[in-house]
């Protein structure tokens, strides 16, 4: 067997890792593929119910390694993608992809990033084109706090200049991840993304466009009222940790007050004031 050159981090929430909609599409699509290369899998599990039980996937496949943590405490996406980097280093692999449990992987998608982890001259960061509802999330202009769509066609590089992307399908050498930091410990699941590519736009370092395309689905996206109330306070835990050398108005202006006022009018609610407003906010579990 080649040497096993990229792992595929997985973040997993109260579903089993083996029923998630990335795993099971992952698998298919290195079954699908026919090399022979190892495939190399790490689950973070950030289920926080405590009769929680773990029972390993039946692996049927010798060339699947499967690396399984749980942490209880429930830290969030950035403790995971901070922990596949460490479990990367620890087994001299090269490249990190980090995927939510709830992205639609096409069938060619392990040959593709298997391929892009062999050339010699990638750049340090690659990005797949990610849809939600048939329209370009990732990557997307970035400027002011805010995100625009693409609307030119995209290089097979693009410099990182007023650039973001979001977590799932990304790519990233695991040295230069690590020599920038790594992603912010404050930052539980929002605004994760944006603040580790913030910290490296702006300094000559290009990311290649991956020639596949994602479907992403939005659970936090929800009509229930309680649910959305609980996501908002984790929101504002970490939207007060990522505003903290930001420009407060323009910050307010640009993303805390149209955030709010769309939560609302959409559920005719004025507990999400309240909430904002409320200096004692506590930090939450990071995911629902």
């Amino acid at each position: 067997m080649d040497r096993c050159n990229l792992i595929f981090g997985i973040v997993c929430y109260r579903e089993k890792y083996w029923e998630t909609q990335s795993f099971k599409d992952l698998i298919d699509s290195f079954r699908s593929y026919n090399s022979h290369s190892d495939l190399c899998i790490c689950i973070f599990d950030n289920t926080d119910t405590e009769d929680w039980g773990h029972e390993d996937w039946s692996l049927t496949d010798s060339n699947i390694r499967l690396d399984y943590f749980r942490d209880s405490s429930n830290p969030g996406i950035a403790a995971a993608f901070n922990h596949f980097a460490t479990v990367a280093q620890s087994q001299h692999i090269d490249w990190i992809v980090f995927l939510d449990q709830d992205t639609s992987l096409p069938l060619d998608f392990y040959e593709k990033y298997f391929l892009q982890a062999q050339k010699s001259n990638s750049c340090n960061l690659v990005l797949p084109k990610v849809y939600s509802n048939s329209a370009l999330i990732s990557p997307s202009h970035y400027k002011w706090y805010r995100t625009s769509h693409i609307k030119e066609p995209l290089l097979e590089e693009i410099e990182l200049n007023s650039i973001t992307a979001i977590n799932s399908g990304l790519m990233v050498k695991r040295d230069f991840f690590l020599k920038n930091g790594g992603y912010n410990k404050n930052l539980r699941i929002d605004f994760c993304d944006h603040e580790f590519i913030e910290r490296i736009n702006g300094k000559g370092h290009y990311a290649s466009i991956l020639d596949i395309s994602l479907q992403q689905d939005f659970s936090a996206e929800t009509n229930d009222l309680k649910k959305a109330i609980f996501r908002y306070k984790m929101y504002v835990g970490d939207l007060k940790a990522y505003a903290t050398n930001k420009n407060k108005f323009l910050f307010f202006m640009r993303v805390d007050l149209p955030h709010l006022l769309k939560l609302v009018f959409k559920y005719k609610s004025l507990s999400f004031v309240n909430i904002r407003f409320n200096n004692k906010t506590q930090r939450l579990p990071s995911s629902i």
